[in-house]
């Protein structure tokens, strides 16, 4: 006879792991089944020979994101300040200015030197956009007339209705494409209702990027997957998920597994891809069709040292480049090793990937890396066009991801579909940062909902066999 697990997690991201090693410390028996070669999902990297870690997806934790954080503590894995000391660039239609200040929505320090009309458009906005924030209700958006309202416009929208200068529009809509819970994507793609919804709950005012982790976030799936031993198979996607009254049996190509209940820990447009049997509540697959993943592309390139510290800077750049909108310094101490990591995004990302378009693969990325490196050199001097390595990961290209940061909801979605994202069908529950009413979009989102989601199913699992 077929084992029969007390559950099967579908999906070896951090949520997921988190769901299987809570669940099997309970004493119960899962198997976590994962499409990838790999686990971790978003959460992967390599090493350098020298000894410094690349994460190819998110790498900050910030004070308040206390699930992570208390992770990180369990395994003793150690952390350290993101680099601030030194003056921040700006560069702006081809002005580069350095100042000891930064904004991404939230601003701090002192403004940067645009024209003092400039900064006081973006500055009045921004305390409209704070004031019509705090008009929400805590938790997840629900519809009524005022949230409706709001979903109803994209924050494309509302910039243009609130910001007057070249300076101020950009403000925000680089916002839109650098912050972890708006995808990225351009302001015209995005809800007003998702925008607002997300400063309240994963609020730039929190310092979400304060600490980085020795060794890269990339070694946390290798210890949750320790914890399970052999119950984890990988590069087995799954086809299908049937259920009856008495539990749920998941398909794949290599096989079908049985078990009383079901996490499915995965962006929601990759979960809307499994064949349900029977099928899902309408609500739920219409929701499915509509959460797309951002449009990013992680760029990691080092060098010997951190030569732009020597110049007095932090490290930190943003700007309205050709490609390039925000790069940070992301080097560990321990090494010595300069790592800049940057960003494509957007409508930036679809042009940067045309590059070349016609020629062959080895052209082709010889020019991205060009256009990239030039981007830097303009940051950072001439320097930044020598690089030792250059990883450039292209998250949209990646068939079990399809994009990063994350997924994020369109006008009209939210009032329309949003209150199908977290509830359960049946006996199949769901995971994944993106499900997150708190830090969605963020490495703490995701432990919070594989947590919630055992701790569900355990609750379930205890009341039918006390």
């Amino acid at each position: 006879m077929p084992t029969l697990y007390d559950c099967i997690v579908v999906g070896a991201g951090l949520s997921g792991l988190v769901a299987a090693r809570n669940l099997h410390r309970a004493g119960h028996s899962v198997l976590v089944i994962e499409a990838q070669e790999n686990w971790g999902g978003r959460m992967v990297g390599r090493l350098l020979p020298s000894g410094q870690w690349l994460d190819f997806g998110g790498q900050w934790v910030g004070p308040t994101q206390d699930r992570f954080l208390a992770l990180l503590d369990e395994y003793g894995i150690r952390r350290f300040p993101f680099h601030t000391e030194g003056k921040k660039v700006l560069l702006f239609d081809g002005v580069r200015h350095e100042f000891d200040g930064f904004f991404e929505g939230f601003p701090e320090g002192e403004p940067p030197p645009v024209s003092q009309a400039e900064w006081q458009d973006a500055m009045a906005a921004w305390e409209r956009f704070e004031a019509l924030a705090q008009t929400l209700s805590p938790g997840h958006p629900r519809r009524n007339g005022h949230t409706q309202r709001l979903d109803n416009q994209t924050f494309a929208q509302w910039i243009e209705a609130n910001t007057t200068t070249a300076f101020g529009h950009w403000y925000f809509a680089y916002m839109a494409r650098t912050v972890g819970f708006l995808g990225p994507a351009e302001p015209s793609q995005i809800s007003l209702l998702h925008v607002l919804w997300g400063h309240t709950c994963a609020s730039q005012a929190e310092y979400p990027e304060a600490e980085l982790i020795h060794g890269g976030a990339g070694q946390i799936p290798a210890k949750l997957a320790a914890e399970l031993g052999q119950n984890l198979r990988l590069g087995e996607p799954v086809l299908g998920i049937n259920q009856t009254e008495h539990g749920v049996e998941v398909e794949t190509r290599k096989g079908r597994f049985a078990a009383r209940y079901a996490v499915v820990a995965m962006p929601p447009h990759l979960a809307g891809r499994i064949h349900y049997d029977p099928p899902l509540p309408p609500m739920r697959a219409q929701l499915t069709q509509r959460m797309p993943m951002g449009c990013c592309a992680k760029i990691l390139v080092s060098y010997d040292g951190p030569f732009w510290r020597e110049q007095g800077l932090a490290g930190l750049g943003i700007g309205n480049c050709p490609w390039i909108e925000l790069c940070a310094d992301s080097s560990d101490p321990e090494t010595g090793v300069g790592v800049m990591a940057a960003f494509v995004v957007g409508d930036r990302y679809r042009d940067w990937w045309a590059l070349g378009e016609g020629e062959s693969p080895a052209e082709r990325f010889r020019q991205r890396r060009a256009a990239i490196l030039a981007d830097l050199a303009d940051y950072w001097g001439p320097e930044a066009l020598s690089p030792v390595t250059y990883d450039e990961i292209d998250w949209p290209s990646k068939p079990w991801t399809g994009g990063g940061y994350a997924a994020f909801m369109p006008p009209g979605v939210w009032t329309s579909y949003g209150e199908a994202l977290t509830t359960p069908v049946g006996r199949i529950h769901w995971a994944g940062t993106e499900m997150a009413e708190r830090w969605p979009g963020f490495f703490d989102g995701a432990v919070r909902t594989g947590e919630a989601a055992a701790a569900a199913i355990h609750t379930c699992l205890t009341a039918a066999h006390p």
